[in-house]
């Protein structure tokens, strides 16, 4: 019995490096970010990488507590509107 050998990690990363360069490409492709990208702001953060990863980095770190926050004002309000159908009565 012949044993198959594992896929080589260099043919994986090789593939990897291709899907994200692909993937790369169609986002700096779509129109939206071109003429984002040709605006003022675009050209600006451009210019300042670490500025653009820091504002990347607080935008994606605050939509956690922002989102637990709209989830629990919507399971307050959810849980409000049961008791009061079931306080009052149906009717």
């Amino acid at each position: 019995m012949a044993k198959e050998e594992p896929p080589s990690t260099s043919k994986d990363l090789q593939e990897l490096q291709r899907k994200l360069s692909l993937l790369i490409a169609s986002v700096q492709s779509n129109s939206k970010v071109v003429s984002f990208m040709k605006s003022p702001v675009g050209q600006y953060l451009d210019r300042h990488p670490f500025l653009t990863l820091t504002l990347l980095v607080f935008v994606a770190l605050s939509a956690v507590p922002v989102g637990f926050f709209l989830l629990l004002v919507v399971l307050t309000s959810l849980a409000a509107f049961v008791g009061v159908i079931l306080l009052e009565g149906c009717c």
